[in-house]
C-alpha cells in the first residue's frame, strides 16, 4: 500500500476530511504526525523559537516511520511540509501545499485570526459554513476536557503563525526541488491571493476559504488524485 503523510491545518484533525477519506479508500495510507499541541493533550508548552518548533515536528514525522513519502501539508501544516521538503529533501519525494502559511504580503496581511474571540475563529477559516466536526473539535473528550484541549490546539497554531504565518519561506521557495502542488482559496480571510501567489505556481479555487479541502472537496480531490498518481 501506498503512504503519504498528511499535516493538517490551523484547527488541528477534528476528523478526516472528504478529501483524506477518498484517498484512503483509493488505497493510500495516510499518516498523520502526532504533533505535541496540535493534539490537545495535557502538558503541552510551545517551543521558544521557530527552529525547535521545526524539530518537534520533524521527531513527530520520524516517529510515524512514513518517510520518504508524498507530505500534504495543509495551513499551518503545509508551512511545516513546506520546510520539511526545503531541508530534508530526501525524505519528501512530492509536496502538496493546501493554503499554506509560512509567507505574508506587508501590504495586505489578511485577517488576524488571534486578535477575534475563540468562539468565531472558525466561521473565518470557511466559505462555505463551518463543518459540524470543528464547531465541536475534541468533543469526545467531553464537556470539562474539550475546551482545554482546543485551546492547546489553537495555542500551537498561534505560536507558529503569529503574526500573520510570516517565516521567511518565500526565501526558501527555491529550494522546494521535488514535484510540487500548492492550491489556495480566491476567499481566503487569512492568506490573501497576493500572499498566495508568492508561492509562485499557485491553483486558485474558486468560492473556496482558507480549508479548501473542506470548501471544495470535489476540486482538490480532482487535483490531487492527477498530481498524486505517479507516485501510487
Amino acid at each position: 500500500m501506498a503512504r503519504l503523510v498528511y499535516v493538517p491545518g490551523i484547527a488541528g484533525n477534528p476528523e478526516m476530511s472528504p478529501v483524506m477519506t477518498a484517498l484512503a479508500a483509493d488505497g493510500w495510507e495516510i499518516v498523520i504526525p502526532d504533533l505535541p499541541g496540535f493534539n490537545g493533550r495535557a502538558g503541552f508548552v510551545a517551543p521558544d523559537h521557530y527552529i525547535d518548533w521545526l524539530a518537534t515536528f520533524w521527531d513527530a514525522v520520524d516517529a510515524a516511520g512514513a518517510l520518504p513519502c508524498p507530505v500534504i501539508g495543509a495551513s499551518v501544516g503545509g508551512m511545516l511540509a513546506a520546510e520539511l521538503a526545503a531541508f530534508r529533501p530526501e525524505a519528501v519525494t512530492a509536496l502538496a501545499l493546501l493554503a499554506p502559511f509560512g509567507t505574508a504580503d506587508g501590504d495586505n496581511p489578511g485577517f488576524d485570526l488571534y486578535a477575534t474571540p475563540a468562539a468565531e475563529r472558525m466561521s473565518h477559516l470557511f466559505a462555505k459554513g463551518v463543518p459540524d466536526a470543528f464547531n465541536d473539535r475534541f468533543g469526545e473528550l467531553g464537556p470539562e476536557e474539550a475546551p482545554v484541549a482546543r485551546y492547546l490546539s489553537d495555542i500551537a497554531a498561534a505560536s507558529l503563525l503569529w503574526p500573520f504565518g510570516e517565516r521567511g519561506l518565500a526565501k526558501r521557495v527555491h529550494r522546494l526541488t521535488c514535484p510540487r502542488l500548492t492550491m489556495a482559496g480566491d476567499l481566503d480571510e487569512l492568506i490573501p491571493p497576493s500572499t498566495a501567489a508568492r508561492w509562485g505556481d499557485v491553483t486558485m479555487i474558486s468560492g473556496a476559504g482558507h480549508l479548501v479541502e473542506w470548501d471544495a472537496p470535489d476540486t482538490v480531490l480532482a487535483a490531487l488524485r492527477e498530481f498524486l498518481a505517479p507516485f501510487a
